[in-house]
C-alpha cells in the first residue's frame, strides 16, 4: 500500500508539474509580439507570458525561474516569440537574444515648456527636438482640448517618464503625449470649475500657473482658489510666471521693463487668463485646478525659507506677510 501511495504521489506530482510546463517539452506555435516594460518583476513577466499564450502557467514560470535563476537579467523591450513553450525554453529565449526593440527612457518634467521637451528628447534619442517642437506648435497635430483657432500644444503634452523605442518618430511621440494629457484631463471631476464657467482647456491654463508658482504640495489648491477668486472679481492675476513665459526667460529676477512688457501673458496688466498654458502641468496641479480650496484669499506670497506660501484676504495682510518673509535670513 505504501509503495502504491508513493507511486501515485510521484505520478500526480509529475502530472501537476507537466501541466504547469515545468516538465515536458515545448510545442512551438505561432509567433506573438509583446512588450516587457521597464521595471517588470519576474512574476510580472510570467503573468504577461501566460496572457500571451507563450507559456501555460505563470506558476510554472515562477517555479522554473526560482530554481534556475536568471529572470532578473531579462531586458525591457519588444519581443517576438512563439507560443506553446515550456517556461525553461521561454526563459532561455528571453535571455539569449534580448529584446527585438529596446527602449530609451526620456523624462519630461512638470512645468516644462515645449522647447524643454524638445531639448530633452534630442539629448536622449535620435529624434529631432526642433521637429518635435515644430509639430507641437504649428497646428500639425491637434488635441480635443484645444479651442477653435488655437494651434499650440503648450501645456497639452503630459509630463512624465516615457519609454521611447527605436524608430519612433517625432509625430508619433507628440500624439502619444497629447493622448496621455487628454486622458488625464478627462479623468478629472470638472463639475466645480464648469460651474464657474471654466472650460477644460482653461482648467489646464490654471493648472500651468499653479505648477509654475507652487513649491509646496499643500499650496496648490490654495493658489487655485486665489486665481479663481481674482477672476471672479475682475482683478489682474498678477502672476509673474506668466510674464517670464512672455519674455521667454525663467532665470528669475524679472526687470522692471520685463514686468511692464506689452503681452497678453502679462497678468500684471491684463485681466483674465493668459491665452494658453504657460507650461506642462503635472497631475497634482491639474487636480488642484479642478478642485480649488475653499477660502476667500486674494493674495499670496512666499512665507518661509522652504517655499511655503502665506495666503491672505486683504492687501494689508499681504503686505504684512511680505514684510515677515523679507525679515527672514533665507
Amino acid at each position: 500500500m505504501l509503495v502504491v501511495v508513493l507511486v501515485a504521489a510521484v505520478a500526480g506530482g509529475a502530472l501537476f508539474l507537466r501541466n504547469l510546463g515545468v516538465l515536458g517539452s515545448s510545442a512551438p506555435g505561432e509567433k506573438v509580439s509583446f512588450v516587457i516594460p521597464k521595471g517588470y518583476s519576474a512574476q510580472d513577466i510570467g503573468r504577461l507570458l501566460e496572457s500571451k499564450g507563450v507559456i501555460a502557467s505563470a506558476l510554472g514560470w515562477r517555479l522554473t525561474t526560482t530554481l534556475e535563476g536568471g529572470a532578473e537579467n531579462i531586458q525591457a523591450g519588444r519581443y517576438e516569440i512563439r507560443r506553446g513553450l515550456v517556461p525553461r525554453d521561454a526563459l532561455g529565449r528571453l535571455l539569449a537574444r534580448g529584446p527585438d526593440v529596446g527602449f530609451t527612457t526620456v523624462t519630461f518634467k512638470e512645468g516644462w515648456w515645449l522647447e524643454d521637451f524638445g531639448g530633452a528628447l534630442e539629448d536622449a534619442t535620435d529624434i529631432s527636438g526642433e521637429r518635435f517642437v515644430r509639430l507641437a506648435r504649428g497646428g500639425h497635430i491637434s488635441s480635443s482640448l484645444l479651442p477653435p483657432g488655437e494651434q499650440s500644444l503648450e501645456g497639452l503634452l503630459f509630463p512624465s517618464t516615457y519609454q521611447v523605442t527605436k524608430g519612433t518618430t517625432a509625430r508619433t511621440l507628440v500624439r502619444r503625449l497629447v493622448t496621455e494629457a487628454e486622458e488625464r484631463v478627462s479623468g478629472l471631476d470638472l463639475t466645480e470649475v464648469k460651474a464657474k464657467g471654466v472650460s477644460p482647456y482653461q482648467t489646464v491654463i490654471v493648472a500651468s500657473m499653479i505648477e509654475a508658482e507652487a513649491k509646496a504640495p499643500g499650496d496648490r489648491a490654495k493658489i487655485a482658489a486665489v486665481i479663481y477668486n481674482r477672476l471672479a472679481r475682475g482683478m489682474p492675476l498678477g502672476i509673474d510666471a506668466t510674464v517670464a513665459y512672455a519674455v521667454g526667460d525663467r532665470s528669475g529676477g524679472l526687470t522692471e521693463s520685463e514686468l511692464a512688457v506689452d503681452s497678453p501673458y502679462n497678468t500684471r496688466k491684463v485681466t483674465g487668463l493668459p491665452p494658453t498654458p504657460i507650461g506642462a502641468p503635472g497631475m497634482a496641479s491639474l487636480e488642484a485646478a479642478a478642485a480649488p480650496a475653499g477660502g476667500g484669499w486674494l493674495y499670496y506670497v512666499v512665507g518661509d525659507c522652504a517655499g511655503h506660501h502665506s495666503f491672505s484676504e486683504t492687501y494689508d495682510e499681504f503686505l504684512s506677510d511680505k514684510a515677515d518673509y523679507q525679515a527672514l535670513a533665507c
